[in-house]
């Protein structure tokens, strides 16, 4: 079963000094109000430490992350954006009405359409201002734009599954491996205590004539390597720390985290080809490259209706100036009774019947896209089961490494006990004791590499499939 694992956050605080220092004129304090007010301070420090103190489960981690993470907030941008593009597709289904001001000709007393008239001196220019109203009765893109929108909607919010499953992974992760990490450095610390003490006891050994220069020698690097293994194991637990604050969203680096040690292992209950039945039906980006199929052929289809003619029709209502003033009497143009009330009405019919090869140009580039994405699809599903089956068979490897690092903890730990009562009894020395003590330590750290291990790929394979590690690794 899923252990459960807390962290304990604290702020970096540093109390004031007090100094019971006074000089003559001042007040003597009492021995009983020094008590008292050491007693009150030391109150007030407990109470702010527990205040700034508590533990925080993985689970709260993940909310945290959610709430703050900058990913998550475009990601429902784009969510917004998308819809707005819908309502904008939707919008050619509906009458546009504009207020609208527009020349207009007219021709001559004597003139007739059949002749050959010339603009301004065949026809006088007059001026239209009112309401305009357009209507598209047919267009063959309308309808499948609005189909391009509603599907780029799902697209978005997938996109926003996507993300939000990419952080908390990235927090599963992180918090393991700074758990990791920080275990790891507490061992190496008492690796280097313990190098320390060994070099000690060797050099005592050596004054005496019972050991030799090379043990020293050898003594001195094996507490310098391993006071440089302890010093770069901090700076990957300072790393880990601030990649988990990262990942969750955090700028302030002033929060230490104290993650709490796992104790058993969840197994998967599921075969490799289960796992990826699985993943085709929940992994985010696999139903995101669907979504982009069906957006691909959308497209194709609305590039190929670019060929079908559109119907428009417009009628207009307002006041017109059939003859417009020059200069010399531009002041009775806008005089009413030069305006007099009309109603157009009509309607415009357009096919395409030359476009230099643009039409053509925009299906074939549609339908390269589109196949494109099928072998990006191809691409992913591929990468996927690997990646699937590399985490599983991972995981498999770690458990029995786990379990042999666990017998070895046991055999390190049995060998340090034989190792003390032989020289309690006077037989061995205590350099084989030290020896003995860091084989423990050793076998430690192998254990705790191959434990965070397990949970890191865990949380891998859980978000490869889509599915929380709870029903992965629950019974039947």
């Amino acid at each position: 079963m899923l252990c459960r694992e807390v962290c304990t956050i604290s702020k970096r605080k540093t109390l004031p000094k007090i100094s019971n220092r006074s000089n003559n004129q001042g007040i003597v304090i009492m021995p009983f109000r020094k008590l008292f007010i050491f007693a009150g301070l030391l109150f007030a420090c407990i109470n702010i430490a527990y205040a700034q103190s508590r533990e925080v489960s993985i689970v709260e981690c993940i909310n945290i992350a959610l709430q703050n993470h900058p990913d998550l907030m475009v990601s429902m941008e784009n969510q917004n954006g998308a819809l707005a593009d819908y309502h904008v597709a939707k919008a050619a289904n509906r009458v546009n009405i504009n207020a609208t001001a527009n020349t207009v000709e007219y021709l001559k007393e004597g003139r007739s359409s059949s002749q050959a008239n010339v603009p301004g001196r065949d026809t006088t220019i007059g001026l239209f201002a009112g309401i305009a109203a357009t209507y598209n009765i047919y267009d063959p893109r309308r309808t499948t734009n609005i189909d391009v929108k509603r599907v780029s909607i799902d697209y978005a919010k997938m996109n926003s599954v996507k993300v939000r499953e990419t952080i908390v992974k990235d927090v599963k992760v992180s918090y393991y491996n700074y758990a990791m990490e920080r275990e790891t450095a507490s061992l190496r610390k008492e690796l280097m205590k313990k190098y320390d003490e060994k070099l000690a006891k060797t050099r005592i050994l050596y004054r005496i004539g019972q050991r030799s220069a090379l043990d020293v020698s050898k003594a001195e690097v094996d507490f310098e390597s391993s006071r440089i293994q302890y010093e770069r194991s901090k700076n990957q637990e300072n790393t880990a720390r601030t990649t988990l604050l990262t990942s969750m969203g955090i700028m302030d680096d002033n929060i230490e985290f104290s993650p709490g040690a796992i104790e058993d292992l969840p197994e998967v209950r599921f075969s490799v080809d289960e796992l990826y039945n699985l993943s085709k039906q929940n992994y985010p980006e696999l139903n995101m490259v669907l979504l982009q199929k069906r957006i691909g052929k959308l497209n194709v289809e609305l590039q190929k209706a670019s060929n079908y003619p559109t119907i428009d029709i417009t009628a207009a209502a307002g006041f017109e100036n059939q003859n417009l003033q020059g200069a010399g009497a531009f002041g009775e143009n806008f005089q009413g009774g030069n305006w007099s009330p009309t109603l157009h009405a009509g309607f415009t019919a357009a096919l395409p019947i030359y476009s230099g090869g643009a039409i053509s140009g925009k299906i074939d580039s549609a339908v390269s896209q589109y196949n494109s994405i099928l072998y990006q699809e191809k691409k992913l599903k591929i990468k996927v089961k690997g990646m699937i089956r590399s985490s599983f068979q991972e995981m498999t490897e770690l458990r029995k490494q786990r379990e042999m690092s666990l017998l070895m903890v046991d055999n390190a730990r049995k060998h340090l006990k034989l190792t003390q009562r032989y020289y309690e009894a006077g037989v061995g020395n205590q350099l084989e004791i030290r020896d003995a003590e860091l084989s423990v330590l050793d076998a430690e750290l192998t254990l705790i590499k191959t434990k965070y291990g397990y949970m890191i790929s865990l949380a891998n394979l859980s978000n490869l499939v889509g599915l929380g590690e709870k029903y992965l690794c629950s019974k039947k």
